[in-house]
């Protein structure tokens, strides 16, 4: 299994992932359909593939090494700042050459939810308009290379990150019926369950995530004081 490598999060019960948070703004801003992007290479790379990450004549290292060494460094990935041009263009010429690169996938919804929520970030003359809603690439991806658990993971945190936790749930056990064994997917299950406050459903997930080893404990805590509050 190949773990996603996405920025992690110092709130105590939120999930794995960053989960920004701002004072809503609701600025709305036109989007484009992502599923009329043109292919950078003629043809949509899948990330788990080995011909996306073997060496060639043509590229060493693998397309994946070269479009992320050129288009996906450390500050594309922290939303800084670009790397070839303004933001967001990086992170439209991964997803346009890897459409299920989970990592690009949660860092351009993390860039949209920036843009829709935080006035300094949409300030910054290095940033400009998501061309494309989030969620369409999270589409495109389940559809041309479906049965991937990571972008169902991925795409349960973009509804988290948003409060649609009804959403973010059933994405999460999408991933998990995918990716079973997976302590991180369970974890993020449990929190689901636990923001729906189905305490008994949440408590299955948490046991069976700290079974398998997931060390952060927010989501013990976060079982405590739903049953705490029910008590009272």
């Amino acid at each position: 299994m190949v773990k996603i490598n996405l920025l992690k999060t110092s709130l105590t019960y939120s999930v794995l992932f960053t989960l920004l948070s701002f004072g809503a703004i609701g600025d709305a801003f036109a989007k484009s359909d992502c599923m009329e992007m043109k292919w950078r290479r003629g043809k949509p790379f899948d990330y788990y593939a080995a011909e996306t990450r073997q060496s060639t004549g043509t590229y060493r290292g693998g397309l994946l090494y070269l479009v992320e060494s050129a288009h996906f460094p450390r500050k594309v990935r922290r939303l800084t700042e670009g790397n070839t041009g303004k933001q967001p263009g990086d992170l439209l010429f991964v997803l346009g050459s890897i459409p299920n690169h989970p990592a690009a996938l949660d860092a351009y919804a993390r860039y949209e939810y920036q843009w829709e929520n935080s006035r300094s970030f949409k300030a910054n003359l290095n940033t400009g308009a998501p061309k494309y809603e989030a969620g369409c690439f999270f589409e495109r991806a389940a559809k041309i290379y479906p049965g991937q658990a990571s972008t169902y993971l991925t795409w349960g945190i973009y509804h988290y990150r948003r409060g649609e936790h009804q959403s973010a749930l059933e994405k999460f056990l999408e991933a998990d019926k995918l990716s079973p064994g997976s302590a991180e997917t369970k974890y993020n299950v449990g929190l689901a369950y636990a923001e729906v406050n189905d305490i008994a459903n949440a408590k299955k997930y948490a046991e069976a995530a700290y079974k398998l080893g997931y060390p952060l404990p927010g989501l013990k805590m976060k079982i405590a004081e739903l049953e705490k509050a029910k008590n009272n």
